[in-house]
């Protein structure tokens, strides 16, 4: 089943993980700056599946 956007449940959550994903490393790269040492750290998986979980839980909640 798709939604109004053509996308399957799927494709969504898979955008959701990039996303949070990309916003992780970002942060990861910031702290690496602020800490003048400019060394990043990854993110893990952990770390991207509970923004991915924040991430869904707004849209889900703008949605009601």
């Amino acid at each position: 089943m798709s939604t109004k956007t053509g996308k399957t449940p799927y494709e969504i959550r898979l955008e959701l993980l990039q996303l949070a994903q990309n916003i992780l490393h970002a942060q990861h790269n910031a702290r690496g700056v602020l800490n003048g040492n400019n060394v990043s750290t990854a993110p893990t998986t952990e770390e991207v599946m509970a923004e991915a979980e924040k991430l869904n839980g707004f849209v889900s909640k703008a949605n009601n």
